[in-house]
């Protein structure tokens, strides 16, 4: 009869957590800790050529890999590095707190996948990372919130609490999609935590100095409202906070209608509760606004605020300040409209009307713009309909902004006659153009050269050279014009220096009128023209520029 031996292979165990815990394995010999699950083989005697005496653990399913890998170092192995007291003893942390060092959408659940609805999962990661209870005011709290690239989708407004910062991997790459009308950001105070301060989130009332929505930094964004009658981002009394390399995009396209009310369709919108809680000192820094009906209004006490290097272009307004609002006491947020503010080195391209209109308010300033299509109501810049620059009172400006309107009204041959001249700043107080200008004066009669705008009480200085090419002509000087509407009256003075041959002192001289373009009776254009007795063979260039100063 046949012999069956069934045989059962076991190896050594027992408990980890009880009595003597892992012994010392002999060489190769397996140990089984019945208590933890864990596995371990004998490393063998130093003689039989171990590295040392001891047990070596391996890794089976029920080991946390955190806990195991608590070790990281800064380029551990870099002899050059040295992260702590020594190069023997170097800085370690595990890789838990290593993986935390950076927080991204994903680690709470949002993917970047346009049409799953990101509302909750975005305002959650915002709520527990910036008005979490047990961290709330601490340096520590204020983490960076990375989003990947991706389109994420919005029902609702997303409200962002002091210190909340979001960086994305640049604009058109991570893009913020509102499908539904009302604000897509909004900054809060940090009312909301945990307290029943507020009825809303949107309630401000409860906002001091130290409550208020502060240091909040956005980074690498699309913002875009898919919905007309929507806005972009919101500043509810936000101050010292930084936009950075973001498109705040809208729905609005040349020949819709711009809502009266002034509370929607707006790119950027800056509010205050009070004198003592504005918004103020924030920095919006390559920014581009485009189609929406107003890019940035405010119709609050704002102040400090400064846009460079933007872009504002597909808008019906750029800039409209202080348009809607009565002034009063400075409890109310409105006692002296937007002060301090700074436009600075920008593009305004496709604007229908104003690109920066400022009816209250002073000490805005706008400086080393450019404005090409600006104020035509989407016609060319040879027949605008606007202004582009408008200041209802004394105590703001504009210097070194470049207006492509000019070139097209002032000496444009095509452009001299039927078309009237809409300034390019309408203010109290003077302005003067950015560059120099150059024609070419030719043997002639009353012949139309240079125009200027003529729809106010306005004093002109024109300061020119000319300059023969062909004889020895050369002339400085300012050419003085008074502008009267209500009489109406115009005088002006040729003030100039001249040097060469004394025959051609008096060759050129200087005929200034005033002229209605549009044939509506009244003057609206001030008309330069010139009259040359030099020989027949000549060319003087006239280099020009000119300062308005109005009334």
């Amino acid at each position: 009869m046949a012999v069956v031996q069934i045989s059962k292979i076991q190896i050594r165990r027992g408990q980890k957590n009880a009595g003597s815990g892992i012994p010392q394995l002999s060489s190769g010999e397996m140990g089984w800790a019945i208590d933890s699950q864990e596995l371990y083989v004998g490393n063998g005697a130093v003689s039989e050529g171990a590295p040392s005496t001891g047990n070596t653990k391996v890794l089976t399913q029920h080991d946390n890999l955190f806990t195991l890998i608590d070790t990281y170092g800064y380029r551990t192995n870099d002899p050059y590095v040295v992260t702590g007291d020594s190069a023997t003893n170097p800085v370690q942390r595990t890789l838990q707190d290593r993986l935390d060092d950076t927080v991204t959408g994903r680690a709470f659940g949002l993917n970047g996948i346009e049409g799953a609805d990101a509302t909750v999962k975005l305002q959650t990661a915002i709520d527990q990372l910036y008005l979490n209870s047990a961290s709330l005011g601490t340096a520590q709290s204020r983490v960076t919130l990375v989003l990947e690239a991706g389109i994420y989708s919005l029902d609702g407004t997303i409200y962002l609490p002091p210190y909340t910062t979001i960086v994305g991997a640049g604009s058109d790459k991570t893009i913020i999609k509102k499908t539904t009308t009302g604000d897509l950001f909004r900054t809060e105070n940090q009312l909301i935590a945990g307290t029943a301060n507020k009825a809303t989130r949107s309630d401000d009332s409860g906002s001091s100095l130290i409550l208020q929505a502060r240091n909040i930094k956005l980074e690498g964004l699309t913002l875009e409202s898919t919905v007309a009658g929507s806005n972009g981002l919101v500043l509810q009394s936000c101050r010292d906070s930084i936009f950075r390399d973001i498109k705040i995009k809208g729905t609005w396209s040349s020949g819709d209608s711009i809502p009266a009310g002034y509370a929607s369709e707006i790119g950027i919108e800056l509010n205050s509760l009070s004198g003592s809680v504005e918004t103020t000192g924030n920095l919006f820094e390559r920014v581009e606004v485009n189609s929406f009906g107003y890019g940035v209004m405010s119709n609050w006490d704002i102040n400090n605020n400064t846009w460079t290097d933007c872009i504002f272009n597909g808008l019906g307004y750029g800039f409209v300040f202080g348009i809607d609002m009565v002034l009063g006491a400075a409890s109310s947020g409105q006692s002296t409209g937007p002060v301090n503010n700074t436009i600075t080195h920008s593009e305004f391209t496709n604007i229908n009307y104003q690109g920066i209109w400022i009816h209250n308010g002073t000490k805005n300033s706008s400086s080393n713009n450019s404005f090409v299509l600006v104020g035509n109501d989407g016609s060319s810049d040879a027949n605008p309909s606007h202004s582009i620059i408008k200041y209802v009172k004394v105590g703001n400006s504009t210097s070194e902004d470049h207006f492509a309107r000019t070139k097209e009204l002032s000496y444009t041959t095509a452009n001299l006659t039927g078309k009237v001249y809409y300034p390019e700043v309408e203010t109290l107080g003077s302005w003067t153009w950015k560059e120099s200008h150059q024609i070419t004066i030719s043997r002639g009669t009353s012949v139309k050269a240079i125009r200027l705008p003529g729809y106010k009480d306005q004093y002109f200085e024109v300061d020119y050279t000319l300059t023969s090419n062909n004889y020895p002509v050369s002339r400085s000087g300012t050419l003085s014009i008074q502008m009267e509407t209500s009489t109406p009256k115009l005088e002006y003075y040729d003030d100039y220096y001249f040097t060469g041959t004394d025959a051609y002192v008096e060759s050129i001289q200087f005929d200034v009128t005033a002229t209605d373009e549009d044939g509506s009776g009244s003057s609206d254009t001030i008309s330069i023209s010139y009259t040359s007795i030099m020989p027949s063979d000549d060319q003087t260039i006239m280099t020009f520029s000119a300062t308005s100063k109005q009334s």
